[in-house]
């Protein structure tokens, strides 16, 4: 069982069945990455510490990169293991941009068709930015359940 203390009190805060099975679910879709074996051991014994009793609700990985974004309750919490960084970001800090170049190409002519940005406004060194971007037809509607699920957490009250 999961468990963490909160600050002031005695109480350990237990986190719910649901709960850790989100994030085992997370822990495991990272194992399963083509990662360096010091990036896997740091998920598998550094983050899954850090993040022992939190909340995850959903998370997304990059499947090359190996970072993750995991949404709780009150904000994003950005994984790299390329620099070892667990970074935090509030959801009142957040903000959504969704373009789409179906109808008119990319100003930058790359071929872009579709772009879903999640940012953050910080500081520029701690920026978090988390995009999809979609250069083929049938990649939209992936990028577009993401905006979903997005666009439903932001708006939770």
């Amino acid at each position: 069982m999961l468990a963490f203390k909160k600050a002031g009190g005695s109480e350990p805060t237990v986190a719910s069945a649901e709960g850790v099975a989100r994030l085992q679910t997370f822990l495991d879709e990272v194992a399963n990455l083509d990662l360096p074996e010091a990036q896997h051991q740091w998920y598998q014994v550094e983050v899954a510490t850090m993040l022992d009793g939190s909340e995850i609700l959903m998370h997304e990985v990059q499947p090359l990169t190996g970072a993750a974004l995991l949404f709780m309750n009150n904000g994003v919490v950005l994984a790299e293991p390329c620099c070892r960084g667990l970074r935090q970001y509030p959801r009142h800090l957040l903000h959504l941009f969704v373009e789409d170049f179906r109808g008119t190409p990319s100003v930058d002519g790359d071929g872009l068709l579709y772009r879903v940005e999640l940012f953050s406004i910080s500081p520029a060194d701690e920026q978090l930015c988390w995009l999809h971007e979609c250069r083929e037809e049938h990649d939209i509607p992936a990028a577009q359940t993401s905006t979903a699920r997005w666009m439903r957490w932001l708006n939770h009250v």
